[in-house]
């Protein structure tokens, strides 16, 4: 229906129909059973248009546990699409069927909907086709009552067949989440994902957003697979997170509204949490874990002569602390990673245990990170963390298994009033806003592994000497005129390096060579090269370092010399 077209100046303008009916009482009307329908109909439909401003999802309560082949679901409020509230008070308990899943690449979800159903008993009077006036007859029920239904609604998503078991709960999370985000319908997106993008200017800016189409709540994910239903709640529920109108513009507009946010970030804490059995039992004083670098061996390793030690100044074992604090431990491949836990990727912020006996924040971290992820450790006051936390929503998820580059991300961890890191058994992380950071000005070290006769060290390593060039293995790239160690993959690939070339280290005698550009910077390189050797663990004597001025003046060395004994 087309409104009336009204003069100009006139009132009250054009008119259109809504869908909502009301009664108009007058003195005189006849009232009937359908005249309370509609007064009723009139209620529940303000309700619910009223409601849709809220947002849709989950307002509290409906937890769930699964035990077994049951599942049960809490009583909780929440709002569907057509915003109807879904309240239930009293525990529903579904069996779940072992073909509820046919799909090899199907899951489950849970979803809550609404219910109604007449209930109470009361006779019929004045119905002439009904009951006498003596109220005689079968009667009629006439309370409806409201509750809700629990759904379980079959789905699928691609490559959940081909995942191993301990990755299936986090891949499905990162697929499903990916799948939410294009359901948003991005205008801004950066990925094509097989379909043209359009023009900025293509897109209806002036225009209003959708209705939400009707629908029920979801409230879980359930897969099964190993011959056991596997739960995971923030996969698929969202918490009401604000008015439709602000989650369309956000996704159209490439960001990540609040709830979901908060759905990717709890997400990982609950299935961080279902592996703590495992995590409980990290202890790096056990033998597994003897062979990270505890602080106390590291600087055991960094052998610098005391001229060197003069050279470097007062601030010397200062220096020598802080590195040791933000070394890599190279050799920690075999502890529990994120990735064995099953995880292929991370939201764009969260929070990590610290392991009971951790000898510091880094060994956790690298141990739980891996060799794909450019990290940073940051103290900091702990009223900032929330807040980078925060900052945190719109920015990518955080890739595990990514080549290179390899996602920066900082790692959180509370200083409290005395200006120093207290024992905590967390620390958080957020991926960095890559928007404002400028390239960081680096030195390259090119790292050489050489093998020469006994005391051939001595002779061929002196003022002014080159290396061959077919020797090299690596480049690292140390921040411009600082120490701070470039990264654990470079210790993987030198250690890897030796043992295709050295594969009975124990019959040689190892020494480290630095070759700065300039005779100043002889004392940094050797710093340098002390935690080179610091990180490796090739099983044999601290090795001693020398420092000379090399060939080059525009690029400075490092090499790792194997000789005979003799």
């Amino acid at each position: 229906m087309t409104g009336m077209v009204q003069q100009p100046g006139s009132l009250p303008g054009p008119t259109v129909p809504g869908d909502i009916t009301r009664l108009n009482p007058v003195d005189g009307l006849f009232l009937r059973g359908e005249h309370l329908a509609v007064i009723q109909t009139y209620a529940r439909q303000l309700a619910e248009a009223v409601g849709t401003v809220g947002g849709t999802g989950v307002v509290y309560g409906y937890s769930m546990v699964l035990d077994g082949k049951t599942l049960r679901v809490g009583p909780g409020l929440a709002i569907d699409p057509s915003g109807c509230p879904l309240r239930s008070t009293a525990e529903a308990v579904l069996e779940l069927k072992e073909t509820a899943i046919l799909d090899p690449n199907g899951f489950l979800r849970v979803e809550v909907g609404p219910a109604e159903w007449p209930a109470g008993h009361e006779k019929t009077y004045g119905d002439p086709c009904g009951s006498t006036c003596s109220g005689s007859g079968e009667g009629i029920q006439p309370w409806m009552e409201t509750g809700v239904t629990v759904h379980v609604e079959p789905d699928s998503l691609p490559g959940l067949a081909q995942s191993f078991s301990r990755d299936r709960r986090g891949r499905l999370a990162s697929a499903y989440f990916e799948r939410e985000r294009h359901q948003g319908k991005p205008w801004l997106a950066t990925t094509p994902n097989g379909q043209p993008l359009n023009p900025l200017t293509r897109w209806p800016w002036a225009a209003g957003t959708e209705r939400a189409p009707a629908g029920r709540v979801p409230l879980a994910a359930l897969q099964r697979f190993n011959n056991n239903w596997v739960l995971d709640v923030w996969t698929a529920r969202r918490d009401v997170g604000g008015p439709p109108a602000a989650a369309a513009w956000q996704s159209r507009l490439q960001m990540r509204p609040w709830n979901i946010f908060m759905a990717q970030v709890l997400q990982f804490q609950a299935q961080l949490s279902a592996n703590a059995a495992v995590l409980d039992k990290i202890d790096f004083d056990t033998d597994t874990f003897k062979k990270y670098k505890v602080l106390r061996d590291f600087r055991s390793r960094v052998k610098i002569d005391e001229a060197t030690r003069q050279e470097l100044g007062e601030d010397f074992l200062r220096q020598v602390d802080a590195a040791a604090r933000s070394a890599p431990f190279a050799r920690a491949k075999s502890g529990v990673s994120l990735v064995s836990l099953g995880f292929q990727e991370l939201p764009p912020a969260g929070y990590l245990p610290v392991p009971r006996g951790a000898p510091t924040v880094e060994s956790a971290v690298s141990m739980f990170f891996g060799t794909h992820i450019d990290y940073r450790v940051i103290s900091c006051d702990p009223d900032y963390i929330p807040q980078a936390v925060e900052e945190a929503q719109h920015r990518e998820r955080i890739p595990l298994a990514q080549p290179a580059p390899y996602p920066r991300v900082d790692v959180l961890v509370p200083r409290y009033q005395s200006g120093k890191e207290a024992p905590s058994p967390w620390v958080a992380f957020v991926r960095r806003s890559e928007g404002n950071v400028q390239p960081t000005p680096t030195d390259p070290i090119d790292v050489f592994i050489d093998i020469v006769d006994h005391q051939g060290t001595t002779t061929k390593y002196t003022e002014g000497t080159a290396v061959d060039p077919k020797k090299k293995i690596v480049t690292m790239e140390y921040p411009a005129n600082g120490w701070a160690y470039p990264g654990q993959e470079v210790s993987l690939k030198v250690l890897k390096e030796l043992s295709e070339q050295v594969p009975e280290p124990r019959n040689m005698v190892m020494t480290v060579v630095g070759l700065a550009s300039t005779a100043e910077r002889r004392p940094l390189l050797s710093l340098r090269a002390s935690l080179l050797a610091a990180s490796l663990d090739t099983g044999l004597p601290a090795p001693p370092i020398y420092t000379f001025r090399g060939a080059d003046k525009q690029r400075e060395a490092i090499v790792i010399v194997f000789e005979h004994q003799g």
